[in-house]
């Protein structure tokens, strides 16, 4: 098929998250190839979608394949950064708490003072504690916003979600022994440890079965009513996404920046993409952002992410994603900074111009 009519990109940014993604395809096409990369091309519902996976990770690599994937197939008006992400277990005001377990999904909606995504420094630590150098980026697009708060509203009304029934249909093009990955992985093997238990520095990569006290761990089902809920029926958070290139593995950490900044989740794709170009990051989650990581989760949780952006997808009429998109500029090595303190003019007089991509602060305009 032409390139030209791929309207929706789709990034899975690991592999598993590709499996993911191309078994929630309605149709499969050949794909689409550039000099460098086999993008997989197919329909859902009545949106011709072009998928790919990254080379590597971190928010780099994702602009990098946003901006190549936008030259393969011009027309793409919008983005879905799909796959997975660590949770926040408790979040909100008091009396309003909202609970988060393994396999739930939270899409990107903006809070406070971000737009659904912000970038972060893991370092960054000023002297009264709070976390500096937040990025400020884009919101999802306007329809990308309609479409996830009428699909919201379809959920808290008696309509409910096809979730379940996307998740079926892709296990069942998976061959027998894939399958189990992408099952829900049961309550019993949804486990919060206590934000003061650290995982053992001397064992990073040993399963917590093995070297972790499980008296330190609040199983799923005593955490309040809010954390029960039937197998492969996720619940679908909202809210502010952060996104770094360094892997978030402390408890403490994440709750500050919960706290400060509305965070619900934590990845490392979105701000690359959404730097650029519209997009909505979609994550489901697989481990509580600390730094017992859980793998066990990861396949299933690609698939809850999947299915939503699936029902996102099939929920949203195609005109909303035709008409004609600009390719997008080739990247350059400005993207990812930060550009501070720029001065335009002299003595309030004189004229000066130039290009900057990325975040900017510090402008002034006229100086003494």
């Amino acid at each position: 098929m032409d390139p030209s009519h791929y309207t929706v990109g789709w990034i899975a940014p690991l592999p598993l998250e590709l499996t993911a993604a191309t078994h929630m395809l309605d149709v499969k096409h050949e794909g689409v190839t550039d000099n460098e990369y086999q993008y997989i091309a197919g329909e859902i519902g009545n949106h011709k979608v072009v998928i790919g996976m990254q080379s590597k990770m971190g928010t780099s690599a994702a602009a990098d394949l946003a901006a190549r994937m936008r030259r393969a197939c011009p027309n793409i008006k919008f983005f879905l950064v799909v796959g997975i992400g660590g949770g926040v277990p408790c979040y909100g005001p008091a009396g309003d708490i909202n609970t988060m377990v393994l396999g739930d999904v939270v899409v990107s909606s903006p809070r406070g003072n971000h737009g659904g995504v912000f970038t972060y420094d893991t370092g960054a630590w000023v002297e009264d504690g709070q976390l500096s150098n937040t990025g400020h980026l884009n919101g999802p697009p306007p329809e990308l916003n309609t479409a996830v708060g009428s699909l919201r509203s379809r959920y808290d009304g008696d309509q409910g979600t096809k979730i379940p029934q996307y998740l079926a249909q892709m296990r069942s093009k998976l061959s027998h022994g894939v399958r189990a990955k992408f099952e829900d992985q049961g309550a019993d093997n949804d486990r919060l440890y206590q934000n003061y238990f650290p995982h053992p520095q001397d064992e990073p990569n040993e399963l917590c079965d093995n070297c972790c006290d499980l008296s330190f761990c609040t199983q799923r089902k005593m955490r309040g009513e809010g954390a029960l809920r039937a197998v492969d029926t996720p619940k679908v958070h909202y809210g502010n996404i952060a996104s770094s290139n360094q892997l978030q593995i402390s408890a403490a950490m994440r709750d500050r920046i919960a706290t400060e900044h509305q965070a619900i989740c934590f990845e490392m794709e979105g701000a690359g993409v959404i730097q650029n170009h519209p997009c909505l990051v979609i994550r489901g989650i697989c481990d509580y952002s600390d730094s017992h990581k859980n793998k066990r989760w990861q396949s299933y949780a690609a698939a809850t992410a999947a299915a939503y952006a699936k029902e996102l997808l099939t929920s949203m009429a195609p005109a909303a994603v035709a008409g004609k998109v600009e390719p997008s500029r080739p990247l350059s090595a400005q993207d990812n900074e930060q550009i501070q303190n720029i001065t335009f003019g002299a003595d309030n007089k004189g004229f000066q111009s130039g290009n900057f991509y990325g975040g900017i602060s510090g402008l002034t305009f006229g100086t003494k």
